[in-house]
């Protein structure tokens, strides 16, 4: 599945996602914990407002390296997580995550810049279930996505 992400729009979704009810009968089950690992304050904080808004729990990570450790720690629904980011990058955090067995069947979702065809495939390759390029962002998307993968 490939979609288009666009930070700017994602600001104003979020802040209406707050406000208005979810056009989905899914809901997420009461514990659904979303790690999601960028390197961006500004990304990592707009995709936690449009995820809470839609009623999941998220933790933050800054980069590949933290985002490993919370996951090997603790215990996430899905993972999203960027590709370009200093220390260890989303195409290896995806890769590490699936020798895990806990997480050989948690969804992963790449969101990135990236989005040529070697990128996308290098991401499956990896581990990821889906991965979504930044640009002209669609929060249903990024949900609606989640929501399938997650059953």
């Amino acid at each position: 599945m490939i979609g288009v992400l666009h930070p700017p729009a994602l600001f104003d979704l979020a802040r209406r996602g707050r406000h208005r009810e979810s056009r989905s009968d899914h809901q997420p089950e009461a514990g659904e914990r979303i790690l999601v690992v960028d390197d961006s304050l500004n990304t990592r904080e707009i995709e936690k407002e449009v995820l809470e808004a839609h009623g999941y729990r998220v933790a933050l990570a800054e980069d590949g390296e933290e985002g490993l450790r919370m996951a090997l720690e603790g215990r996430y629904a899905a993972v999203l997580t960027d590709v370009e980011m200093p220390g260890m990058d989303g195409f290896t955090l995806a890769a590490r995550l699936r020798r895990e067995e806990k997480y050989r069947a948690t969804p992963i979702v790449i969101l990135s810049s990236r989005g040529r065809e070697e990128d996308k495939r290098r991401g499956m390759q990896a581990g990821a279930d889906a991965y979504l390029v930044k640009g002209d962002f669609n929060q249903d998307n990024l949900v609606q996505t989640l929501r399938n993968l997650l059953g």
